[in-house]
């Protein structure tokens, strides 16, 4: 099924497949665990659940327009039908006018964000 990948590292968002493995979806978010956040009616992004929780100094974030603070880490956007993921029904052309690519410094500057981005926490790395 169609999905689109959002890299914040290179800032880049690219069609790509998905198969439907759940297994799939960290190896393409690099995560361990992840969440599912909707931004629309009938699409959402699967991310990092522990992105905040392993930030360091390398971290890129991004930010959809319908939501309050950016994400840390890699997104992978797949349509949502009754619970159920399917193919995307948007473009990567889509997608761009609704994500804003965020350094650390501005994360920074989400008081969501700060506790999870304290400068101890960063150096702890």
């Amino acid at each position: 099924m169609k999905a689109l990948l959002i890299d914040p590292y290179i800032k880049t968002i690219t069609e790509v497949e998905y198969s439907g493995d759940y297994k799939e979806i960290q190896e393409k978010i690099h995560a361990n665990m992840f969440a599912h956040v909707r931004f629309g009616e009938t699409e959402g992004v699967f991310i990092n659940d522990e992105g905040l929780l392993t930030a360091n100094t390398n971290t890129r974030f991004f930010l959809h327009k319908n939501w309050n603070y950016p994400v840390a880490g890699y997104g992978l956007v797949l349509g949502d039908q009754f619970g159920e993921s399917v193919s995307t029904q948007l473009t990567v052309d889509d997608l761009k006018e609704d994500i804003k690519w965020v350094s650390m410094l501005e994360a920074l500057q989400y008081p969501q964000l700060q506790p999870f981005l304290s400068e101890e926490s960063l150096l702890s790395e």
